[in-house]
């Protein structure tokens, strides 16, 4: 099971604080609890994340990179 997080497909536009065309599913930040917006593909990986039983599966770009400092550090 992954971790969505925006570094998994750095080609891909990432989210958006705001609805967009491409970016129109909301998703929380399992770390921060704020808001985003998010495209289709996002949005299905969480929720498969979900239904499999992982709690909060998507993760902000800061908070992706401070858990990845985190993990690191040991």
């Amino acid at each position: 099971m992954m971790i969505v997080t925006p570094q998994n497909n750095p080609a891909k536009p990432g989210p958006t604080s705001f609805m967009t065309e491409r970016n129109a599913h909301e998703v929380r930040c399992g770390m921060c609890r704020r808001e985003f917006y998010v495209d289709e593909e996002t949005y299905r990986s969480a929720s498969e994340a979900i239904e499999s039983g992982l709690d909060d599966p998507y993760r902000c770009e800061v908070c992706a990179e401070e858990y990845d400092d985190l993990a690191y550090e040991g």
